[in-house]
């Protein structure tokens, strides 16, 4: 246990007296596997990326004895404190995060340095499960439906739900009475104990304003979610833990930290093995019957396309030899979300001090309870319509967040400048604040991932093209809409919201009415939030569809050996989080492979 290495992250925790404890009480779960220093020179299977969807993969093709998998991460193993729910933004432009910000987008961050917004990607064994938001859930059924639709055959919401049951265990009993959950699965979700004093006035509002509470990935999706989370006994439950911990003693599995694949070898089309960097050389090792690329929906397109598979002109560009003409990189869609904040009355104590609080930092040590379990500052969410048409239908058009966080922490989360920080935020850093975010849910606007250079190590060109359709804003606005009524209501008053007396550069002459249609489509051009969800860059569907970059099976066309499985492979994506989903997506590509598998006796 390295104290001075966990004292190097910006969480409140380091210069507390309990700070030992609280490291120690961490230990009792183990947050990452048993790592290698050494490697054979070939494999059956070798996984690029020990994130979301690589540690199940590692984990359930390992389960197979007569094979032998290599999982390569090119980050390091977490530290300890990134089990702390409440502290997960204090990972963000870390070590363990790859630090990634978008081009310069042109239809939104005016209040944003170079108008490029934060991109948050987990670069650590269980990648974005481990610095996330910890929020669960699946999507809506209509999503997998629409695959299928697209050719991406096998995958509907019938043909899915058996591997959201398998990769579950649920420890809430109100959600698993109700048939569309499970117990005993890797991934552990529940609802944290803790209820902070804003949350019951929301909840207040939400019923007397006729919404309704529901489990989203049950029959409907339309409503409010008092939300479960991938925690575990109050702790974060990454796929690391998940996953990798309880294989790290197979023989069969070697786990490698710290080596960045920089090619796919590939030979008369057929991927042959990887080149990686690793303890400070260029290695090379062999594969006798895959390689799989589970890198993330912006670094498994860089790859394919720095080993030759791509677009032509983009490789023709900086002079790749090609091997595969096909659309990596494009397709990219993310969700975006504008924001509404409020400051809240002198009773409540502002979020950093809580947790700095030596009551709370025992009160996790002894229970796990108290606000170091409050994921992310988040208290509810909700999926909600444009309109009653859209309700009736099952529609959701937006996602809304209602979450506490320290004003400075909208100045590094965010990216503003620091005339637009100091100019919104500014007068209430000392105040607890409530942020209401508005995140689209399917975006019309596509972007892409494109090279900057023919070297791994230069971050790509990440262009998500936010707001290139006005629908986008419009669905982001709705939702605001619904954030200001809630927050606006007579039950807030308990715990004194008062919408900030301030606002973004440029967005003034609206100020006048601050729940205004043009002063919220302002604040949304203005500033936008990641909410880290990249997919679609490697799309699934039929080989013969011009659009698609792996077929059903997820094997890169025209390429023997070689398989896409992470969010990337996403068709469209799906209307909420994308963790759960990303783990199912590798656990039934896990049963796809294992199903072509015979261990002879």
């Amino acid at each position: 246990m390295d104290l001075n290495e966990e004292r190097l992250y910006l969480t409140p925790f380091p210069f507390s007296p309990l700070f030992p404890l609280l490291i120690a009480s961490l230990a009792t779960q183990k947050n990452a596997p048993k790592t290698k220093t050494e490697f054979k020179s070939e494999y059956d299977y070798i996984i690029v990326g020990g994130g979301s969807a690589g540690s199940v993969l590692a984990a359930r093709l390992s389960e197979v004895p007569c094979v032998s998998v290599l999982l390569l991460e090119a980050g390091k193993p977490p530290p300890k404190l990134s089990d702390v729910p409440a502290v997960a933004g204090s990972f963000v432009q870390s070590d363990i995060d790859w630090k990634y910000r978008t081009t310069p987008q042109r239809n939104t961050g005016s209040a944003l340095i170079h108008r490029r917004v934060i991109l948050p990607a987990g670069k650590t064994l269980g990648g974005g499960s481990t610095i996330n938001a910890l929020v669960a859930n699946r999507g809506h059924r209509r999503n997998y439906d629409e695959w299928a639709a697209l050719g991406a055959t096998g995958w509907s919401y019938e043909e899915v739900m058996p591997y959201f049951l398998k990769l579950e265990d649920n420890r809430d009993q109100e959600y698993i009475t109700n048939g569309f959950h499970a117990v005993g699965g890797p991934q552990t979700v529940q609802k944290a104990r803790y209820e902070p004093e804003v949350k019951r006035p929301i909840i207040d509002a939400v019923f007397d304003l006729g919404y309704k509470f529901i489990d989203v990935s049950a029959a409907t999706m339309h409503g409010f979610y008092n939300l479960q989370n991938t925690l575990r006994d109050g702790q974060r439950c990454s796929t690391a833990k998940a996953y990798l911990v309880p294989s790290e003693n197979r023989t069969n599995l070697d786990i490698l930290t710290n080596a960045m694949v920089t090619k796919i070898l590939i030979t008369q089309r057929r991927a042959v093995g990887v080149e990686f960097d690793f303890m400070g050389l260029r290695r090379q090792v062999t594969v006798r019957r895959e390689v799989i690329v589970s890198a993330g929906a912006i670094n498994t397109p860089q790859l394919l396309m720095l080993s030759g598979i791509g677009p032509m002109n983009e490789l023709d560009r900086l002079r790749i030899p090609l091997i595969a003409d096909l659309p990596v990189g494009l397709n990219l869609q993310e969700h975006c979300a504008g924001f509404v904040a409020f400051h809240l009355g002198d009773s409540i104590l502002p979020m950093h001090k809580r947790l700095f609080a030596e009551e709370s930092i025992r009160a996790y040590i002894d229970h796990k309870t108290g606000p170091l379990e409050y994921a992310s500052g988040i208290n509810l969410l909700a999926f909600l319509s444009n309109n009653s048409t859209g309700e009736a239908n099952d529609i959701v058009d937006h996602e809304l967040y209602f979450l506490e966080l320290p004003a400075i922490g909208a100045k590094f989360r965010v990216g503003m400048t620091p005339e637009a920080y100091a100019q919104v935020f500014g007068p209430y850093e000392k105040k607890p604040i409530m942020v209401c975010m508005s995140q689209v849910l399917h975006p019309k606007s596509r972007g892409s991932v494109r090279l900057r250079s023919t070297n791994i190590y230069d971050f790509p060109s990440i262009d998500p093209n936010y707001m290139d359709d006005p629908q986008d804003l419009q669905d982001i606005v709705e939702g605001l809409k619904t954030c200001l009524k809630i927050l606006h209501h007579p039950a807030l008053a308990r715990v004194g919201t008062v919408i900030l007396n301030s606002t973004f550069p440029g967005c003034e002459r609206f100020h006048q009415q601050p729940g205004g249609e043009l002063h919220l489509r302002c604040l949304a051009r203005a500033a936008v939030m990641s909410v880290s969800h990249p997919a679609g860059t490697a799309k699934m569907g039929q080989t013969t569809d011009p659009t698609t970059v792996v077929d059903p099976q997820l094997r890169v066309k025209t390429i023997q050996g070689l398989r896409v499985v992470d969010a990337s492979i996403m068709p469209t994506i799906v209307w909420g989080n994308t963790n759960i989903p990303t783990i199912m997506i590798a656990e039934k590509a896990s049963d796809m492979i294992k199903s072509t598998i015979t261990c002879r006796q």
